[in-house]
C-alpha cells in the first residue's frame, strides 16, 4: 500500500509538469548523473591506481636510498667492529708511553697492522678510523686523538650508550684533526669489549659526506628525496649546495608525498620523497581543452535536440487541448490534420478527429431520447423514493415509544419506563442519518443507555465505569464507532464467564491525540486472533468487512480510518480468561469538533 501511495504520489507530480520539463528530468537522470558518476568513478579509479602506482615507486625508491645509506654504514660498521674485538688496540690506548718517540713507533705499528687493512678504497665511503682515550700520552694527529681534544663529541651521551654503535652528523667548526670544516657523517663506539682497562676508550669511523651524496645522485630519481634528522636535511637528491657548509634545514615549500621513518644506529631519521606532477594530473591539465569540449559537447546537443522535441510535442499538444476546450455538444468539431504526422500524436490526432464524428452522429440519434428517458426515470425514482422516505419516517415510532413510556410512568413503573427512554435513545442514535458523526459526548450517552439497557439482560453480573475529559467531548467521530467495541466487550467477552464482568470506557487527550479505551475482563481471547484482529484492525480495506468474520468491529475501524485519512491506530491486547484491552489513537488535528463545524453539534 505504502509503495502504491509513493507510486501514485510520483505520477501525480510527473503529471504537473510540461512535456519541457519531463524531457529535462529525463536529461538530467539518464545523462547528466550518469555521465557525471561513471566519469567521475572511472577519473577517480585512474587516479587512485596511478597514485598507487607512484606510492609503489616512491616506496621502491625510498628503500634503494635506504639500502645504499645503510651499506656505508654496514662498511663502517664492520671496521668499527674488528677494531673493537682486537686487543691490541686496548693495549696501546692504554699504555703509558715513555716518550713521544715510544708513541709514534707504536702508533706506527698500529696504524700499518691494523688500521690501514681495513682502508675502503677509492670509492669507499669510508674516509679515515680514528682512536681516541684519555691517555695524556696519546699525541693528537692522524688517527689516533685524545678524548678531551675530540669537541663536537659530547662523552658523557656516548658512556650513557654504552656497548652500542651511535651514528653522529655533524658539521665541524674547530676540526682538530682537518684543515677543512666540512660536513662529516661518523660511526661511533665506545671500547670496553675488555673490562680490564680502566680508561675511556672510543673508536669512531669517519664516512666522506660528499661519497654519499656521489651515489645517491647515481640513483635515477623521479623524485626529490631528502633523508633527514628531524627537519635538518642530512642527504638529499637535489645536491646540497656545498660540502663546505652547514647542513640545510627542511623547508615549508618541500611538499612530504612520502615519508618512512628509519631507525639506524641510535638515530630517528626520515626518508621523505616529494613527488613530481602525477602522470595523471598532467594529462588532464594537457588535455583539458578537449576534455572541456566533449563534455560541452555531450552536454549541449542533447539540450538543442530536446528543444526540437519539446517544440514537436507541444505544438501538437495544444492544438488537441484547444479543440478539448472548445468542444461542446452543438458543436463538435475536429482537429486540423495540416501536417499531423506519423507519431503516437499524430495517431492521437486522428483518432481524435474520428471520435468527434462518431460522437457527432451519436449525439444526433441518441441524445435526445436518451435525455427524455432519463428525466422520466429520474422522476419515478424520487417518486418511489419520497413515498417510501414517509413509510419509514422514524417520527410516528418514536411517538409511539413516547406514549408508551407516558403510560408506565402514569402507571408508576418506573423501570419499564426508563428501559424504553433507554430505547428511544438507541433507536434515534440508529436511524438518524442526517448526517454520519456524532460527538463523542454523544457516542457515551449512546454507550451508557445501551450498557443501562444490557444490565436488565445480565444484572449484577455487568458493572461498568465510564470516564470521559471535558476537553474530549465535543470532538466528532463517525457514528456508533465506539459503541461497536463496547458491544462486542459486553456480548463476547462476557460469554463463558460466570464472575461478574466490568467494562471501562477512557477518553483523554495524551499530547496531540485523542485516545479512547475500551477495557474488559471477559473471556479474552488466544494469541492467534490477538495478531490476525491487531493486523485487520489497522490495515483493513471493504473487502475485510464483506467477508464477514469480525464484521462491526472492521466496519467501525474502517470508517473511523477513512474519515481520519487513515491516521487512526488501533491496539488489542488480550488473554484468554483474562480479558480484552483495546486503544484507539488519533491525532486531534484529523478530527473535527462542533467548534471546527459552526452550528454542527
Amino acid at each position: 500500500m505504502r509503495f502504491k501511495k509513493i507510486s501514485g504520489y510520483i505520477y501525480g507530480w510527473l503529471n504537473d509538469l510540461s512535456i519541457r520539463n519531463k524531457l529535462l528530468l529525463v536529461y538530467i537522470i539518464c545523462m547528466i548523473i550518469p555521465l557525471v558518476l561513471t566519469d567521475g568513478i572511472v577519473f577517480g579509479l585512474l587516479e587512485h591506481y596511478e597514485n598507487m602506482e607512484e606510492e609503489y615507486r616512491m616506496q621502491s625508491l625510498s628503500d634503494s636510498v635506504r639500502y645504499l645509506v645503510s651499506s656505508s654504514f654496514d662498511e663502517a660498521v664492520t671496521a668499527i667492529n674488528k677494531i673493537y674485538l682486537d686487543e691490541n688496540v686496548y693495549k696501546f690506548l692504554d699504555d703509558d708511553f715513555e716518550s713521544e718517540i715510544d708513541f709514534f713507533e707504536k702508533k706506527y705499528k698500529i696504524t700499518e697492522s691494523i688500521i690501514k687493512p681495513l682502508d675502503g678504497g677509492k670509492e669507499s665511503a669510508l674516509s679515515s678510523i680514528i682512536l681516541c682515550s684519555d691517555n695524556s700520552g696519546i699525541v693528537n694527529g692522524g688517527n689516533f686523538y685524545n678524548l678531551k681534544d675530540i669537541k663536537y663529541i659530547r662523552l658523557g651521551d656516548l658512556l650513557a650508550s654504552k656497548s652500542s654503535i651511535v651514528v653522529f652528523f655533524y658539521y665541524p667548526t674547530e676540526d682538530v684533526r682537518s684543515i677543512s670544516n666540512k660536513k662529516r657523517i661518523a660511526v661511533i663506539r665506545m671500547l670496553d669489549n675488555y673490562s680490564w682497562y680502566k680508561r675511556d676508550m672510543m673508536v669512531y669511523a669517519d664516512l666522506d659526506f660528499g661519497v654519499i651524496q656521489r651515489k645517491l645522485k647515481n640513483i635515477p630519481f623521479e623524485y626529490n628525496v631528502y633523508v633527514c634528522e628531524g627537519d635538518r636535511i642530512l642527504l638529499s637528491s637535489p645536491l646540497q649546495k656545498s660540502v663546505n657548509m652547514d647542513y640545510e634545514t627542511l623547508g615549508e615549500d618541500v611538499k612530504i608525498d612520502f615519508e618512512t621513518p628509519w631507525n639506524i644506529y641510535g638515530r630517528n631519521l626520515r626518508i621523505i620523497i616529494s613527488g613530481n606532477e602525477s602522470t595523471f594530473k598532467r594529462i588532464m591539465r594537457d588535455h583539458a581543452l578537449i576534455i572541456v569540449m566533449l563534455l560541452m559537447l555531450n552536454l549541449l546537443a542533447p539540450i538543442v535536440l530536446i528543444k526540437f522535441i519539446n517544440k514537436s510535442f507541444a505544438v501538437r499538444l495544444y492544438r488537441i487541448s484547444k479543440a478539448f476546450d472548445e468542444a461542446d455538444i452543438d458543436n463538435n468539431t475536429g482537429i486540423d490534420e495540416e501536417k499531423p504526422g506519423n507519431d503516437e500524436i499524430g495517431l492521437l490526432i486522428r483518432g481524435y478527429n474520428r471520435m468527434v464524428e462518431r460522437q457527432n452522429t451519436l449525439i444526433r440519434t441518441n441524445y435526445t431520447a436518451k435525455l427524455e428517458r432519463q428525466e422520466m426515470e429520474l422522476a419515478r425514482q424520487t417518486a418511489e423514493l419520497s413515498a417510501l422516505h414517509s413509510q419509514i419516517n422514524p417520527h410516528f415510532l418514536f411517538n409511539m415509544l413516547e406514549n408508551i413510556r407516558m403510560r408506565s410512568v402514569i402507571k408508576s413503573e418506573k423501570e419499564t419506563a426508563s428501559m424504553i427512554e433507554k430505547l428511544a435513545v438507541l433507536i434515534r442514535q440508529n436511524v438518524s442519518w442526517s448526517t454520519d458523526t456524532s460527538t463523542i459526548e454523544d457516542e457515551i450517552r449512546f454507550i451508557k443507555s445501551y450498557l443501562e439497557l444490557q444490565k436488565y439482560r445480565f444484572g449484577e453480573k455487568l458493572k461498568f465505569e465510564i470516564s470521559v475529559r471535558d476537553d474530549c467531548k465535543s470532538f466528532l467521530v463517525p457514528k456508533l464507532t465506539l459503541v461497536t467495541f463496547v458491544e462486542n466487550a459486553c456480548v463476547h467477552g462476557m460469554e463463558g464467564k460466570t464472575a461478574a464482568c466490568y467494562i471501562c470506557v477512557r477518553v483523554y487527550m495524551n499530547e496531540d491525540a485523542l485516545v479512547m479505551e475500551i477495557e474488559d475482563t471477559g473471556s479474552g481471547m488466544l494469541d492467534e486472533e490477538v495478531m490476525y484482529l491487531n493486523d485487520r484492525m489497522n490495515n483493513c480495506t471493504l473487502e475485510d468487512v464483506k467477508k464477514g468474520s469480525h464484521v462491526g468491529m472492521l466496519n467501525a475501524c474502517l470508517r473511523l480510518r477513512m474519515s481520519t485519512e487513515l491516521a487512526a491506530r488501533f491496539s488489542l491486547e488480550s488473554e484468554k480468561g483474562v480479558g480484552t484491552f483495546i486503544t484507539i489513537t488519533v491525532p486531534s488535528e484529523r478530527l473535527k469538533s462542533i467548534d471546527d463545524k459552526g452550528d454542527v453539534g
